[in-house]
C-alpha cells in the first residue's frame, strides 16, 4: 500500500443564495437601507470525510544488522488484530501485538500495516455581495475552516520500545475564522 493511500474520501461542496433581498423570492419590495442589511447573503460549505492514511511500524535502532542508512526494522506480530480493541489516546492500538525483530532477523510485519484515524472536516462561509454601481460591488466573507473543531489527531508513535509507542501527541489545526472584504469590478 502506498503511503498516501486513502480508500475512502467524500468531498461535498455547495453555495446556497439565500431567498432574501432584491431580485429573490422574499423581501423583493424591501426599502434600500433593509436590504443592505438583510439582503443579499449567501452560505457556502465543503464538507470532507476520509479514512485514515497508512503508516509503517518500525524498532529503535538496527537489531537485524542490515546494511545501510536506509534499510527500516520491522517488528514482529503474533498475528492479533491491533484495532480490535478500544482506541485512546494513549494507546491507538494494542501495543502488545508487536514486538522488536530479533537480532540478526528481519521482522514478519509488512509496510503499511497500520492505518491513522479517519478524518472529518467542515468549511463553512458566508457572504453577503453589496452592489455599489453596475460595474462595482464590494463582498463581505466570513470563513470558518475546520467549523466544528472536531479533533483531528495525528499518528500514533510508531517506534516498537519507545516511551511513544502506540500514543497520540498531535492533532491538526483547529478551527481558524477569518474575515474579508473585496472589491470586485
Amino acid at each position: 500500500v502506498d503511503n498516501q493511500h486513502v480508500p475512502h474520501r467524500y468531498v461535498l461542496s455547495g453555495l446556497w443564495d439565500l431567498p432574501w433581498g432584491r431580485g429573490r423570492s422574499f423581501g423583493s419590495g424591501w426599502n434600500p437601507v433593509v436590504n443592505a442589511i438583510a439582503g443579499g447573503w449567501s452560505v457556502g460549505s465543503i464538507v470532507t470525510a476520509a479514512s485514515g492514511r497508512p503508516f509503517s511500524l518500525t524498532v529503535n535502532g538496527n537489531p537485524a544488522n542490515s546494511s545501510g542508512s536506509t534499510v527500516v526494522n520491522r517488528p514482529n506480530t503474533d498475528g492479533r488484530d491491533p484495532y480490535g480493541g478500544n482506541r485512546t489516546l494513549q494507546e491507538d492500538f494494542d501495543t502488545s501485538a508487536f514486538t522488536p525483530n530479533n537480532r540478526f532477523e528481519i521482522g514478519n510485519l509488512g509496510r503499511n500495516t497500520m492505518h491513522q484515524r479517519g478524518f472529518f472536516n467542515w468549511d463553512f462561509s458566508l457572504l453577503k455581495n453589496i452592489r455599489i454601481s453596475e460595474d462595482v460591488g464590494l463582498q463581505f466573507r466570513f470563513e470558518s475552516f475546520h467549523f466544528t473543531n472536531t479533533p483531528r489527531f495525528g499518528q500514533a508513535g510508531n517506534v516498537v520500545g519507545t516511551s511513544a509507542f502506540g500514543r497520540i501527541t498531535s492533532a491538526d489545526t483547529p478551527r481558524n475564522l477569518q474575515l474579508g472584504m473585496k472589491l470586485v469590478w
